[in-house]
């Protein structure tokens, strides 16, 4: 298990804060003060800071200098910490040992595949839920992006000790299916010499010429004697079987995501659970009957939409809303997970609203978390167009993958923090060159390899590799970067964030380009070289280790 640097330095921080609490007679605020440790814009200022002591400048009713300088005065000596400083108006800087700190690179080699895991999640266990694309064709660039950012934070809360289980949720009772279903019908009567016209509601793609053809090819002309409508009702649930079974877990794997579950709304719906759930929140007060309807009552739960969870139709169907409440309550209720985590599109932010307002009538808002991401823009020749699948115009993830590779093309997903829209831009991903971020990041391990292929045949190894005698500015530099990792990892699990790894690995596969043209690493000095060579190692070990998260691979050679 990693101990992060910033969590090191934070209980120095809150042990120079009890002993000043102690010696100076401070109130009880100034043991209770949260203690946030960052790392100051500019490396002048240290390594480390905290603003802690602007914080106790008004419980403690004392000047901030005074207090950051009587924090400075009690911090504990350690061999990682070299001087401690105040500055105005009241941060509290923190300089590393250059010494302690080259010798964290024999740390992290030696941690290897654990650099960075921690058992800060252990026990706990995560259900994490995306994708979930409407059956109704094969996976899209569109749908496709929230894959990577699910699979890399199901990565991150599993490296952080949690178990982890990944769902996709198919929504297999909805207008699109009938839609689709009646899609596949009339080009099944085309392809038995009626002439037919695709409706524009309709999905006009070519795919769904493949679901009627396998379906005549399968059972021939037994559907013929069907009115449309027949038709439809019994190829809808076929045509999903192929989409749900076939096409998206294949896309899935292929993209490098293996989903434990995949749940279906009708399977779901079948088993009464929902009528359940809505009995629960009739319990709490949280529904009315209205209008032959049943409604959340959203506004007196501080909500300013209005809801409907079943409709005021003959059967009583519950609308997408009261389904998705139940489905959420039976993935924290009745299977246990102690935390469901969401990843969905831009559309759905009236439903975020609406779910909030439901699950905090039910008492399980706390164990909710979603990340909601913007669309995705394919940029090809400087043009961008908006894919969608009812224009005829869509582009499949398996195409982009055909195009670019996995790897690269997980990349391009996750490089975009969720909340900006995502340019493709088609022409850089099939690069492969150091234009390429994601080629840029690999070459950097593949580099490595290489460096250990040469020192290998100069008959040099690790092996009693001396760190000390590291005291280049660079080498320290290097270092304190890779030290970084832990709390980046925790950062992409607190923000839900997975878009920090790829920037990170950027940075770090920069940082060790420009070391390595600094720095002769396997030189004439077999002592040095052997130094040099354990860093770049824990570079290396590093590397692997954000490129895993990522679900990229680390090559050995490009």
């Amino acid at each position: 298990m990693t101990t992060t640097l910033r969590d090191t330095i934070a209980a120095a921080f809150r042990a120079a804060i009890d002993r000043a609490a102690a010696d100076l007679d401070w109130p009880a605020e100034a043991r209770d003060a949260a203690i946030e440790v960052e790392r100051p814009g500019d490396p002048a200022h240290g390594d480390l800071a905290s603003s802690v002591a602007l914080r106790l400048a008004k419980p403690l009713r004392k000047p901030p200098l005074a207090i950051a300088e009587a924090i400075r005065d009690r911090f504990p000596a350690s061999e990682v910490v070299a001087t401690v400083e105040v500055a105005s108006p009241g941060f509290v800087n923190v300089r590393l040992d250059p010494r302690w700190v080259v010798r964290q690179a024999d740390a992290i080699t030696s941690a290897g595949a654990d650099f960075g895991r921690t058992k800060a999640l252990a026990g706990q266990r995560i259900q994490v839920e995306y994708i979930s694309a409407n059956p109704t064709g094969p996976m899209t660039v569109a749908n496709a992006r929230g894959g990577p950012m699910g699979d890399v934070l199901a990565n991150v809360l599993a490296f952080m000790g949690a178990e982890v289980t990944r769902e996709f949720y198919l929504n297999d009772r909805n207008t699109q299916i009938d839609v689709l279903g009646r899609s596949v019908a009339l080009r099944y009567r085309e392809l038995h010499g009626e002439k037919v016209e695709i409706p524009a509601d309709g999905y006009p793609l070519e795919y769904v010429i493949d679901i009627a053809q396998r379906i005549r090819d399968h059972e021939g002309d037994r559907y013929i004697g069907m009115s449309l409508d027949e038709q439809a009702r019994a190829f809808a649930p076929k045509a999903v079987d192929i989409v749900a079974h076939e096409w998206l877990p294949r896309a899935a794997e292929r993209f490098g995501m293996h989903f434990d579950v995949w749940t279906r709304e009708s399977t779901f719906m079948d088993s009464g659970y929902v009528g359940d759930t809505i009995k629960e929140l009739r319990a709490r007060d949280a529904i009315e009957d209205r209008d032959s309807a049943v409604w959340l009552k959203s506004k007196e739960l501080g909500e300013d939409i209005e809801s409907v969870v079943i409709r005021s139709d003959p059967g009583h169907t519950p609308t997408y809303l009261g389904i998705d409440i139940a489905y959420h309550r039976h993935c924290l209720v009745e299977r246990g997970f102690d935390r469901k985590v969401d990843i969905w599109g831009a559309n759905t932010h009236g439903h975020m609203r609406r779910m909030r307002t439901a699950l905090t009538a039910l008492g399980l808002i706390d164990r909710w978390d979603v990340v909601i991401y913007q669309y995705v823009k394919f940029m090809h020749e400087g043009v961008l167009a908006k894919m969608g699948k009812r224009t005829g115009r869509i582009l499949l993830l398996e195409d982009v993958i055909d195009a670019v590779g996995v790897d690269v093309a997980r990349w391009f997903f996750l490089q975009s923090s969720p909340d900006r829209t995502l340019d493709f831009d088609f022409e850089l991903a099939v690069r492969q060159s150091s234009e390429n971020p994601a080629y840029y990041v690999q070459y950097a391990h593949a580099r490595i390899a290489s460096i250990f292929r040469t020192a290998a045949d100069r008959g040099l190894t690790t092996a009693s590799a001396d760190t000390s005698i590291l005291t280049s500015p660079g080498d320290a530099v290097v270092v304190k970067a890779l030290l970084r990792f832990p709390e980046l990892v925790q950062d992409v699990m607190e923000r839900r964030a997975p878009h920090l790894l790829t920037g990170y690995a950027l940075e770090l596969a920069g940082m060790f380009h420009a070391y390595y043209k600094d720095h002769r690493v396997v030189g004439d000095d077999p002592a040095l070289s052997r130094a040099r060579l354990r860093l770049v190692e824990a570079v290396q070990v590093t590397l692997k280790q954000v490129l895993g998260l990522l679900g990229i691979s680390a090559p050995e050679t490009m």
